[in-house]
């Protein structure tokens, strides 16, 4: 059957409308191109759309062959959420003259959605046929390997193609069409200078694993000498949020969202993803994500990943970046968020234990940044955490994008505490622990020696329980586990504390030949430091009893 722009307008109605499971970015996406329809129709609008110039597109697109699977060497049939994508980059155009609209896109979309051949398709399009003299064509990355992946599809194409094969040289390392001067070829960050391009249309692939913008703004800036260039960026989702990929996904975001004041008309994006309220392990919810579902991508094959990602870290931070474009604070968690989850439970408010024995734990590892109090109680062999964390306010007003928004909210609500100037002002944690030991039993007080001496020495003077608790894995291992067995075992109940809860995400694990473990982060910007004052709470509890303390509440504590 002939494919038609027609395909890519319904699929945004099916999505507006309802019909097409659909996470908000997307609806918001195609609700703008929807209404920019609408808008668009008088001759004095500001742009028009030409759908002769999409079909163009498409059509060519009837030239190539499927590579893989089982339609490997039948026409290659795109899906109407690309076609959808086409009509926005290739339809649109400026009434002032007639060049293209859209200058720069950002796709989101998860694997096995056939982003590589969809990409090396519009790649050929680009050289051949987009009557652009001298194009240059590149397929960018951040390795060598990877930017060869949608540059050998497109090799692979031509080969198939005999209309192809008559106008264009394959070389090894670049596809050339003589007639035009166009070239095509694979460009990475390591493999020498980046400078002197003049690119026409540019495939940015896998953006989140681009530790740097040095690519993406090299493309950006050259591209300026070509009168209607596009830069593609087509990624999954990662676990980096300060790099350019989440930076630029976050732009995509306030462009899209018609509440917002953000406006760029030469700014296409399309994100496929699930919605933050969604339950990740619902396969309706999967549809949401995955354009091709039931396509090229199969239901019984994300059930096999969801029942692995249920009981590994790895595996569900791998299913939830890959296959379903979450973004995750970690590459390999130590705690499933689904395990955390469940650990939620109802915690009463604090005001419940006073009077009541409990552990408090102290991580006060930097003068700059995050210092954790963690108080943990014992009752009817639950325990229940409560954190209070502390930030300068200087770090809370100058930390930018995702975690710097963070910051502010949370400060807002409460769960953190900040004090004046640039770094920790010891004092606030003090006069905190003093008031914790006039309100609760407080058992015992751990904390790290390193950083905490004036501190610690002033509480010892006004009576306070404290306890070195040394940061080695011999000390950290066994505390470090009952934590886990506590919340596999649901016999935590946190009530969805959001710092604790982002920082039990940002945790990864160094296990030792004798299979002791320690908590670490896995970058400077994911914090853990609640987590290590939970962990040195608990530590002491179980010294002196662990879950066994709730028999406590029926003959107290004996005066150590």
């Amino acid at each position: 059957m002939l494919q038609h722009d027609s395909s890519g307008w319904a699929y945004a109605e099916r999505v507006v409308s309802g019909e097409q499971p659909a996470a908000q970015p997307l609806v918001h996406a195609c609700t703008r191109a929807v209404e920019d329809r609408r808008k668009h129709k008088n001759k004095d609008s500001q742009f028009y759309y030409d759908g002769e110039a999409a079909n163009r597109v498409i059509k060519f697109f009837g030239f190539l062959k499927h590579l893989k699977g089982p339609l490997a060497g039948k026409p290659l049939a795109i899906a109407d959420w690309q076609i959808f994508i086409i009509t926005q980059l290739y339809g649109w155009m400026r009434t002032s003259d007639g060049y293209r609209r859209f200058r720069t896109a950002y796709i989101e979309v998860p694997r096995k959605s056939g982003k590589s051949t969809f990409c090396s398709g519009l790649a050929l399009y680009g050289l051949i046929a987009d009557r652009e003299s001298a194009a240059e064509i590149y397929s960018a990355a951040t390795t060598r390997d990877q930017s060869r992946i949608v540059h050998g599809d497109a090799q692979a194409m031509v080969k198939k193609s005999p209309d192809l094969l008559q106008h264009l040289k394959v070389h090894r390392s670049a596809i050339l069409h003589d007639a035009s001067g166009s070239k095509f070829e694979p460009l990475s960050s390591d493999a020498g200078s980046l400078e002197g391009r003049n690119p026409s249309f540019s495939v940015v692939d896998e953006l989140h694993v681009h530790k740097s913008s040095e690519i993406w703004d090299v493309l950006n800036v050259a591209s300026g000498a070509r009168a209607q260039p596009i830069i593609f960026a087509i990624t999954t989702a990662g676990t980096n949020r300060e790099g350019i990929c989440y930076e630029l996904r976050e732009y995509c975001v306030k462009v899209l969202d018609p509440s917002l004041d953000v406006h760029d008309d030469t700014f296409f994006a399309s994100i496929w993803t699930i919605d933050a309220d969604d339950d990740w392990t619902d396969p309706e919810v999967w549809k949401k994500a995955n354009p091709s579902y039931g396509i090229s991508v199969f239901p019984d094959d994300l059930e096999r990943m969801a029942l692995q990602a249920k009981e590994s870290p790895t595996a569900e931070t791998n299913f939830r970046t890959k296959r379903l474009n979450q973004w995750m604070s970690s590459s390999a968690a130590w705690i499933t968020s689904h395990d955390w989850e469940q650990s939620k439970g109802e915690r009463p408010p604090i005001s419940h234990f006073k009077g009541k024995p409990c552990y408090i734990g102290l991580d006060l590892a930097s003068v700059s940044d995050f210092a954790s109090m963690a108080i943990i109680f014992v009752e009817d062999g639950k325990l229940y955490p409560y954190l209070q964390h502390y930030l300068p306010e200087d770090t809370v007003a100058n930390a930018t994008g995702f975690i710097g928004n963070k910051y502010r909210e949370w400060t807002d609500a409460g769960h953190i505490t900040t004090t004046e100037g640039n770094i920790t002002d010891l004092s606030y944690i003090e006069e905190d622990v003093l008031k914790a030991m006039g309100t609760y039993n407080v058992r015992e007080i751990a904390y790290d020696a390193y950083g905490a001496t004036q501190l610690s020495a002033s509480l010892i003077e006004k009576g306070a329980p404290m306890v070195k608790f040394a940061q080695g894995i011999m000390s950290m291992s066994d505390p470090s586990k009952e934590l886990e067995k506590a919340v596999k075992g649901r016999n935590i109940i946190h009530g969805g504390d959001p710092v604790l809860s982002w920082m039990i995400s940002n945790c990864v694990l160094f296990i030792d030949p004798n299979d002791n473990i320690k908590i670490k982060k896995d970058s400077d910007k994911n914090k853990i430091d609640g987590v290590i004052a939970l962990v040195m709470a608990l530590g002491r509890l179980k010294v002196n009893g662990g879950l066994q303390l709730d028999v406590y509440r029926s003959r107290g504590i004996r005066t150590l």
